[in-house]
């Protein structure tokens, strides 16, 4: 018995060295330190703002997050509603940025999470619509009495109200220091034509609402938000590369949102994923240019970050496994650099 326990407890002590030694190289392997002609992967972790207020536990999620990876950069995609909601006092509205701002990295970077709220169509000088909501019917005027409209679909809006609107959040970003606004990300990835179109001509770079279909398929079948997805993103696949798309206004490059949704994800799900995105010891990476992206909402951050810390763990464990660079978006991509937000947070309005 005491052999057995001893036994036991050298087993245990090795797996602990080989963690810390994990966590240690992390730094490292997300700096993308690879030789040259190595694979690589590039990965977008993308914290979703979608205009829930900002509760304690999550704010100190994220933070507890970024000091653990403190290599990974993110990028925050977040509603223009946290600049055009009513607050009690002014003094709450700057509180409310300001605690946004200092959960933002000097080396992230900020998109715009382009989503149905009323109070941002109505700053924009657009006549707000009720639905069709991804679920399938409209809001009730009793739920819009305060602020509404998250889970309206966008692609409800016709190109010159999206125009506005678009034009309208990216204003919002600059006077609240959050960068150009030019990355973009639509809720329920309805990203129509029409509406990249309007995203393009206003000066939109990126999009990152291409979703391969098959992800949801088990899930969200009955609602009309499945039957959305399929007609818009029929042809996109779980390893398909990012790509450009001429819109005929301007051209916009599509960020592939290819797995790892983690609100609705199962440890099971996100090793499939990476299985079929960022390779396994049997079947490993040998190719550049695929790109992974990893989503969170803000609003479950407290409840979802041990799934995301499981996700970036894996990422740098195959990563040293498989000699592959990891690339973030912020260093792989050129001129993104306008998206930072800026150091001194200017509230006035």
């Amino acid at each position: 018995m005491l052999r057995l326990n001893r036994e036991s407890l050298l087993a245990r002590a090795r797996r602990a060295c080989s963690l810390f030694l994990l966590i240690a190289t992390m730094p490292l392997l997300a700096a993308g330190i690879a030789r040259a002609d190595d694979p690589s992967l590039t990965v977008t972790i993308g914290v979703l703002w979608e205009g829930e207020p900002l509760s304690a536990a999550n704010r100190e999620a994220i933070a507890a997050f970024r000091n653990r990876f403190e290599a990974v950069k993110v990028v925050h995609f977040i509603s223009p509603v946290y600049f055009t909601r009513n607050h009690k006092d002014v003094r709450s509205r700057e509180t409310a940025i300001q605690q946004m701002r200092e959960l933002v990295g000097r080396s992230d970077l900020a998109g715009v999470y382009l989503n149905g709220w009323k109070s941002v169509t109505e700053a924009a000088n657009v006549s707000f619509k009720n639905g069709p909501t991804f679920w399938g019917n409209r809001l009730t005027v009793k739920s819009c009495i305060d602020d509404c409209g998250r889970e309206v679909l966008m692609n409800a809006y016709p190109a010159t109200d999206l125009r506005k609107i678009i034009k309208k959040s990216r204003q919002l970003f600059a006077r609240n220091s959050f960068g150009d606004g030019r990355l973009m990300k639509v809720a329920g990835h309805a990203a129509s034509p029409e509406l990249l179109a309007a995203a393009a001509a206003e000066g939109i770079t990126h999009d990152f609402s291409a979703i391969a279909p098959d992800h949801y398929a088990g899930r969200l079948f009955r609602f009309p938000l499945m039957a959305n997805i399929k007609e818009l993103w029929a042809g996109v696949g779980v390893t398909m590369r990012p790509f450009t798309l001429n819109t005929g206004n301007d051209r916009i490059t599509q960020m592939t949102a290819n797995g790892l949704a983690l609100e609705v994800a199962s440890q099971e799900d996100i090793l499939a994923s990476l299985d079929r995105i960022a390779g396994t010891t049997a079947a490993p990476l040998t190719e550049s240019g695929r790109h992974l992206f990893v989503s969170v909402p803000m609003e479950t951050m407290a409840v979802t970050a041990p799934k995301l810390e499981l996700a970036v763990q894996e990422i740098f464990r195959r990563s040293s496994e498989q000699k592959f660079a990891v690339k973030w978006f912020a260093d792989a991509t050129s001129d993104v650099s306008g998206n930072k937000p800026k150091d001194k947070l200017d509230t006035a309005h």
